[in-house]
């Protein structure tokens, strides 16, 4: 069974706690606090400056005045974004890694560091944004919200703006009903920990590539580019997504 929003908030909150910089970039070998502040933020440098080129190769007349890191956690990206765009706001669900990020923030006033834990975007005014920015995200609610934002990402990208966002594209299966006593108990402590979140767990999902595709064009969008690369041969391949509004 899926997580709600605030059961998902306070798993993120219990992994800000313990093992932030892992919790929003699980390399090998880091963790246990093992990340270097310095070698963190760099990798969301490189991986903004990546993004930025493919985007601009696309849509090279995207402007570079407000851009939005969904999920921003510690501000890996929102720090990077700062670098290209006059403004930049990041949102988190977790309100400890919010702190962490404000900590961190190295661009002062230009970087706004927003709690949101709703299922929608409405603090944001329609195309308030050049650029909507999310990745290993979405990936992390149940489909249920991750539908939303994407319709909520399309709403407040700016004319001529673009959103690049990251998500698992398999299909999400549902789990089967077993009535054997041990996986009773399993599922159960499942559910106490989902409540609790005595032992954070970070959840997976997945929506499929055409109903991306079908979300971003009924929001009055279009796909301009897939990359379909991310994670192949894994249990989570993941395309990388380049939409505009339409």
């Amino acid at each position: 069974m899926a997580m709600r929003l605030w059961q998902v908030r306070r798993h993120w909150d219990s992994f800000a706690r313990k093992d932030p910089f892992w919790a929003v970039l699980t390399t090998a070998g880091k963790e246990a606090n093992q990340w270097k502040i310095e070698e963190f933020f760099a990798s969301g440098q490189s991986e903004v400056d990546a993004a930025l080129a493919a985007i601009q190769a696309r849509l090279p007349g995207l402007g570079r005045s407000r851009a939005l890191d969904f999920g921003c956690g510690m501000g890996r990206i929102t720090q990077a974004l700062a670098r290209h765009f006059d403004r930049v706001a990041g949102i988190d669900i977790s309100a400890d890694m919010l702190a962490h990020a404000r900590r961190h923030n190295r661009h002062g006033d230009r970087v706004d560091y927003q709690h949101n834990a709703v299922a929608h975007l409405g603090r944001f005014a329609d195309g308030a944004f050049d650029l909507i920015f999310s990745v290993i995200t979405l990936q992390h609610m149940a489909p249920e919200y991750s539908r939303r934002y994407l319709a909520e990402f399309m709403r407040i990208c700016a004319p001529g703006g673009a959103v690049y966002f990251q998500l698992p594209a398999g299909t999400v299966r549902a789990a089967r009903r077993s009535w054997y006593p041990p996986t009773i108990a399993k599922n159960i402590w499942r559910r106490i920990n989902a409540f609790l979140a005595l032992h954070p767990a970070m959840e997976m999902n997945s929506l499929p590539r055409a109903e991306v595709e079908a979300i971003i064009r009924a929001a009055g969008g279009e796909i301009v580019w897939v990359d379909d690369s991310h994670g192949a041969g894994t249990a989570f391949e993941s395309c990388i997504y380049l939409a505009r509004r339409a």
